[in-house]
C-alpha cells in the first residue's frame, strides 16, 4: 500500500515569460504486514540475512523530497544601476591606461543577463576603445551588435558612418560603400533635433562614397558623385576638396583638356590653397599630354618659383610636389631628345632649394643636357660645381650614399670631358681634326 501527495507551488512572472516552478514532496512507505510475516516464518524459518535485506530496502525507500527554488528575478532598475557602475569604472580605467581591465568592465556590463537601454553606451563606448586601440576587427564586431540590438537607437548613423570608416581602412572597400548608404537611408528616419547633424553626416557619407569609388579604380563612377556634390551649397572647405578631386579625376580618366580647365578654375578661385602645388603639376602634366610644351614649360616654372606657403606646415608638401613636377617634366624631355626644354627645368630646379639634396641632381642633370648640345666647357662648369661645393655646403664627411654616388659620377664625368678636351687639341695641334 502507498500514498503519494503532490504539492504545487504558485506561478512566479519573470520578465516576459511565466515559469511555472513546482515543489514535489513524494514519499513511499511500505509496512510489513503481520500475516505475511508469520508466513515467511512458517516456511522455512526465514533467513536473518533475509529479514535484514528486507529492513535495508525500507531503509533506502525511505521518504525524499525534491525542492526547486524560483530564479531570482532580475529587477531592470537595478540591472541599469551595475551596468552603468561597471560603465563608469571602465571608462575610468580606460582614461587611466588600464585597457585590459577596462575591457573586462565593459564585458562584465554586457554579461548581465537582461536586455536594458543602458548597453546601448557600453556598447557605443566598448567599440571606441577597441578603435583607439586600433583593434579595428573587433570594433567592427561591437558596432554591428549595437546596429543589430539596437535597431531605433538614434545613433544609428553614426554607427553606419563609422562602420564606413573602419571597412574602409581595412580594405573593404564595397563594404564601406554599403554602410555610407545606410547613412543616407537611416538619416530620414531621425528626429527634428537631428536634423542638424544628420545633415553633416550626409554630407560626409556622400564625400567618402565619392572617394571610395575613386579607390576602387571606378573613376566614372568617383566623377558622377563629385558632380553631384559640386551642384549642393557646400561650405568652402567642402567646396574646394570637391573642385580638387574632380581635377585629379579628369587627369586619370585621360579627359586632358577638361581637366587643363578645371585645374585653371581651381588656381584661380583658391589661391593660397595647399593643394595648388598638386594642381599646377596636374596642370602641367595636362599640358604635356596635348603636346601642348610651351605651356607645360610655363607651369613648371612658375610652380619652381619660390613663394611661401601661409601655413609653414605645408612647405614639405609644395617641395614634394615641385620636385616632382620639375623632375617628372624634365625627364620626359630629356627622353624625347628635347635638351633645351629639360635644361631650363632643371635650372629652375637648382635655384629653388640650395641643399645638397635637391641642389646637385638637378646640377648634374644641367651637365647631362650641356653635353647633349655640345657644350662641353659649361658640363664641366657643371660638374665642378658639385666636387667643389659652396662653402657651407655638406662636408664629404657628413654625406648621403645618394650623395657620394653622385660625386662619383660627377668625378667620372669630369675626367672623362678633361681627357676629351686633351684629346681634341692634340688632334687640332696634328692637324687631323
Amino acid at each position: 500500500m502507498g500514498k503519494c501527495i503532490i504539492i504545487f507551488n504558485t506561478q512566479i512572472k519573470i520578465l516576459r515569460s511565466f515559469i511555472v516552478i513546482a515543489a514535489i514532496t513524494f514519499s513511499f512507505a511500505r509496512g510489513a504486514e503481520d500475516d505475511e510475516s508469520s508466513t515467511t516464518d512458517s516456511h522455512g524459518g526465514g533467513d536473518s540475512h533475509s529479514d535484514d535485506a528486507e529492513l535495508d530496502g525500507s531503509e533506502e525507500k525511505g521518504d525524499r523530497v525534491l525542492i526547486l527554488e524560483p530564479k531570482r528575478r532580475i529587477d531592470p532598475d537595478e540591472a541599469g544601476v551595475d551596468i552603468l557602475n561597471y560603465l563608469k569604472l571602465g571608462r575610468s580605467l580606460w582614461e587611466g591606461g588600464d585597457f585590459v581591465m577596462a575591457e573586462k568592465y565593459f564585458a562584465s556590463a554586457l554579461g548581465i543577463p537582461i536586455d536594458v537601454p543602458e548597453k546601448e553606451q557600453v556598447l557605443f563606448e566598448m567599440a571606441e576603445l577597441y578603435r583607439s586601440e586600433n583593434l579595428l576587427p573587433k570594433a567592427a564586431a561591437i558596432y554591428e551588435r549595437l546596429r543589430d540590438e539596437f535597431k531605433e537607437s538614434r545613433r544609428l548613423p553614426s554607427v553606419f558612418m563609422e562602420l564606413g570608416d573602419l571597412y574602409r581602412e581595412m580594405g573593404g572597400l564595397q563594404v564601406a560603400i554599403s554602410n555610407y548608404y545606410m547613412v543616407l537611408n537611416s538619416s530620414l528616419s531621425i528626429s527634428i533635433d537631428q536634423v542638424e547633424k544628420a545633415r553633416d553626416l550626409s554630407l560626409r557619407a556622400k564625400l567618402e562614397i565619392a572617394e571610395t569609388y575613386a579607390e576602387l579604380l571606378e573613376y566614372s563612377e568617383s566623377y558622377r558623385h563629385y558632380e553631384l556634390l559640386e551642384k549642393l551649397e557646400l561650405e568652402l572647405a567642402d567646396r574646394m576638396r570637391v573642385h580638387y578631386r574632380m581635377c585629379n579625376l579628369l587627369y586619370e580618366l585621360g579627359r586632358y583638356q577638361s581637366a587643363v580647365n578645371k585645374s585653371k578654375k581651381f588656381l584661380d578661385t583658391y589661391k593660397l590653397s595647399a593643394h595648388s602645388p598638386e594642381i599646377r603639376y596636374l596642370l602641367a602634366k595636362s599640358y604635356e599630354k596635348l603636346n601642348r610644351k610651351p605651356e607645360a614649360l610655363r607651369e613648371v616654372v612658375h610652380i619652381l618659383q619660390r613663394q611661401s606657403s601661409p601655413d609653414t606646415a605645408l612647405e614639405g608638401t609644395a617641395d614634394y610636389w615641385r620636385q616632382k613636377t620639375g623632375n617628372e617634366l624634365a625627364n620626359e624631355f630629356y627622353q624625347k631628345r628635347d635638351y633645351r626644354s629639360a635644361l631650363t627645368i632643371y635650372q629652375s630646379l637648382a635655384k629653388y632649394n640650395s641643399s645638397p639634396e635637391w641642389r646637385w641632381p638637378a646640377i648634374y642633370q644641367i651637365g647631362l643636357c650641356f653635353e647633349r648640345l655640345g657644350l662641353p666647357d659649361k658640363a664641366i662648369m657643371a660638374y665642378q660645381e658639385i666636387l667643389t661645393p659652396e662653402e657651407g655646403e655638406e662636408s664629404d664627411e657628413s654625406l648621403s650614399p645618394g650623395l657620394e654616388t653622385l660625386r662619383e659620377m660627377a668625378k667620372w664625368k669630369l675626367e672623362h670631358l678633361n681627357w676629351e678636351g686633351d684629346l681634341v687639341a692634340r688632334l687640332k695641334v696634328l692637324g687631323t681634326y
